[in-house]
């Protein structure tokens, strides 16, 4: 009894050291990911941990455990306490529609509720594996150097600072891993040992930890021997920065200096804006017209007055064009969380409704609607816009040409600026590509669908900034082939200008994800990462067109397919399912096949897209599954003799069988810690191991397998005996 309240309160001290590295864990995550309630998880550890402690039964720890992550959840997304039936049925609800948006991929709008539970889980997973190092292995190097590894990376990479982590991780994790190899060799010896045997081992490492952990924190710290790798790190994955350029690795979000563009940015999931809108929009700000050749600066050409505005005023913004067909009215209601004096609004705004008394100043050549109050700016916390669907026809755009400009009337000169030092083989590529083209929107398609298919990725991280003598667009087309929207975007406006069609910079944000739907509407919450560029291409006798050339995002035009096409128009795989379908019907089987091959590649670089903006949904499955294969292989010894009999049982009984159940015999005793000594012979391994079982029945089996090994006897045994000496052997190995 002595001897078990000693076990006992040893473990104690085990499990309070491991419960400090675990905390080390959940610090950073907390931090990088602002997420709350690091009580709720420390208290499902504490929970785990003594369970495992006083050795609580599955039966009443499992069902105690699920409970406790029910209650969280509902604790943390519902704000109450206590259960009611109507609150658990939601967020039972809740939780079960995750498992159908799993299955059909839709990654993106699992709820965080679901998030939640899963990083429960793998917290469960974790204080499992924990238990086994401490109780069964004694030895948890492997969970140590992880830890240590995990806070260090994130320290150097990210912006979290574990100074202080990586002191108590060290204090800790080296105190625990002497203890646990106290108790490991005082059990190999078989040694009984009290507590103050014990502590007296211990004490002269808990002092030599200490004291060498004081030491080298009071210690002045040298100048490091190699200069630091992280901004060459960080540089070579974004391309060679020049001398001089300190911009770095950059946040994604908006911002009006477009002057410099190219390098890696980390996305930033800030919150900028809620809208409540219908269905996807585009969410513009302004586009901008002159091309230096490092970036984009919007330069004013003439005096084009500004058009003033009040609330509720009707803009121009719905106004029909020919070969537009005007749809219905819309409304999208934007709730600001971050401060902009302007206005952020989808295609087709035809009104703007605020509360405030406001002037909306109206920059007619970038597009921009500014907010004012006499003269100084204005920032609405909550607008509601009207806007007005349009659908182009794809006929009155297949009817567009070159000669059309000229006899409009129109001065598009700034939309045609290049620079003079623009590399020629940028028009090249663009005459190239668009060479069977005939008409502007052809042109104009051919070149958008040009990135899909010729090597180029989009990459936020190996992205290079050009040097003083290169060209941002030149690189790209002709070098990286790698880069984001701004890269795709610019690209498309130059090549188009290079041809002669007018073309402009836009820039907004994406459409946002959902995240709840309110009275039929859906709700979509835009980030600093949903930063967006794209194009606008003036379409003679219809006007400007958004264009979308960014690999893995879909453009704000809708295109009315008003026309009879041929089944290999490049159109059609662009067109609604419903149109598409009617059209592949009439296709042989060989056009069948080009066109599934068009939808498998589109797949792929969804899920590719699923996968970039869902890293840690994956990151936490994988690492549960990662966990949950780790804590079967650590406890192999116990299932995998009972699959193995399983299977066993359906093959012939002869010596050939035998033989191999005997080699596994050998194979588990080895799991279970008695392996077989370097030069030591059968007989005398199976007289140690019954020593250890207190039987003789690995004796029998040995005596029968070396019979036939080496003697030749191999037949006229029960084999139906032996069978069942070797089952309940291997079964009593798993204890």
């Amino acid at each position: 009894m002595k001897k078990k309240r000693m076990q006992k309160r040893f473990l104690i001290f085990m499990y309070v050291l491991a419960f400090v590295l675990l905390r080390e864990w959940l610090l950073p995550v907390m931090e990088l990911t602002d997420t709350g309630h690091m009580d709720l998880l420390l208290g499902f550890v504490i929970i785990a941990f003594g369970f495992s402690l006083f050795g609580v039964t599955p039966f009443i720890s499992i069902p105690v455990k699920l409970l406790y992550i029910a209650w969280a959840v509902h604790y943390i997304y519902l704000d109450v306490v206590w259960f009611t039936l109507r609150t658990a049925t939601i967020l039972f609800q809740n939780l079960a529609s995750n498992f159908t948006l799993i299955v059909q991929g839709d990654w993106e709008n699992i709820t965080d509720p679901f998030r939640t539970v899963l990083f429960f889980i793998l917290l469960w997973m974790t204080t499992y594996l924990i238990r086994h190092w401490v109780e069964t292995k004694k030895s948890i190097f492997l969970f140590y150097m992880t830890t240590v590894l995990y806070v260090t990376l994130l320290d150097t990479f990210t912006p979290y600072s574990a100074n202080g982590s990586i002191f108590t991780i060290m204090l800790t994790g080296l105190s625990l891993l002497g203890l646990l190899t106290i108790m490991r060799i005082y059990g190999q010896d078989g040694t009984r040992f009290t507590l103050r045997d014990l502590l007296s081992v211990a004490a002269p490492l808990f002092l030599l930890v200490m004291v060498s952990g004081v030491i080298a924190n009071l210690l002045p710290e040298k100048d490091p021997v190699w200069p630091d790798p992280v901004p060459y790190l960080k540089t070579f994955v974004g391309g060679t920065l020049d001398e001089g350029d300190e911009r770095g690795v950059a946040k994604s979000g908006y911002g009006p200096d477009d002057s410099r563009l190219g390098g890696p940015f980390l996305e930033d999931d800030t919150l900028v804006f809620e809208a409540v809108v219908e269905k996807k929009q585009y969410w513009k700000v302004e586009t901008k017209n002159t091309y230096t050749t490092k970036g984009w600066e919007q330069v004013s050409v003439g005096n084009t007055p500004y058009e003033f505005y009040r609330p509720r005023m009707v803009m121009d913004g719905g106004d029909s064009q020919p070969g537009v067909e005007r749809g219905p009215v819309g409304t999208a209601k934007l709730k600001m969380v971050e401060k902009f004096p302007f206005l952020v609004y989808p295609y087709g705004m035809t009104k703007a409704i605020t509360d405030q008394n406001v002037t909306i100043l109206h920059l007619s050549e970038s597009g921009q609607y500014r907010t004012t109050v006499g003269e100084e700016e204005a920032f609405l916390d909550f607008y509601e816009l009207e806007y007005v669907d349009h659908s182009y026809s794809l006929q009155a755009l297949r009817a567009t040409r070159m000669e059309s400009y000229n006899l409009s009337g129109e001065n598009f000169d700034e939309y045609l600026q290049l620079p003079e030092e623009l590399p020629t083989r940028i028009g090249e590529l663009a005459e190239t590509i668009t060479a069977s083209s005939e008409s502007v929107y052809d042109k104009a398609k051919a070149i958008e669908r040009y990135f899909a298919s010729n090597g180029f990725a989009y990459d936020q991280q190996n992205v290079a900034v050009p040097g003083e003598d290169e060209d941002y667009v030149d690189q790209f087309l002709f070098e990286t082939k790698r880069g984001y929207c701004d890269n795709f975007s610019t690209s498309m406006v130059v090549m188009l200008r290079t041809l002669d069609i007018p073309a402009r910079w836009a820039k907004g944000f994406a459409p946002g994800d959902t995240v709840n739907y309110a009275d039929g509407e859906q709700i979509y919450q835009v980030t600093n990462k949903e930063a967006h560029s794209w194009v606008e291409a003036y379409m003679p006798g219809i006007g400007w067109m958004p264009f979308e050339p960014t690999i893995g995002f879909n453009g704000p035009a809708d295109i009315d397919y008003d026309l009879e096409m041929k089944a290999d128009d490049p159109e059609i795989p662009e067109m609604p399912k419903k149109e598409r379908d009617r059209l592949e019907q009439k296709k042989a089987e060989g056009e069948k096949k080009e066109a599934w091959t068009l939808n498998v590649t589109k797949a792929f670089e969804t899920v590719g897209q699923s996968i970039r903006e869902n890293k840690m949904i994956l990151f936490i499955l994988f690492a549960l599954l990662a966990l949950v294969s780790g804590g079967l292989y650590a406890i192999r010894k116990k299932w995998m003799p009972k699959v193995i009999i399983s299977m066993s049982r359906s093959k012939i009984d002869d010596w050939e069988t035998y033989a191999n159940r005997y080699r596994i015999l050998l194979k588990q005793l080895d799991r279970s810690g008695l392996e077989r000594e370097s030069g030591e012979t059968l007989n005398a391994y199976a007289a140690r191991v019954d020593g250890h079982f207190g039987s003789d029945r690995m004796k029998q089996l040995t005596a029968v397998y070396e019979e036939g090994l080496y003697g030749g006897n191999k037949t006229g045994h029960d084999w139906a005996r032996l069978q069942k000496m070797w089952e309940d052997f291997m079964n009593g190995t798993t204890d």
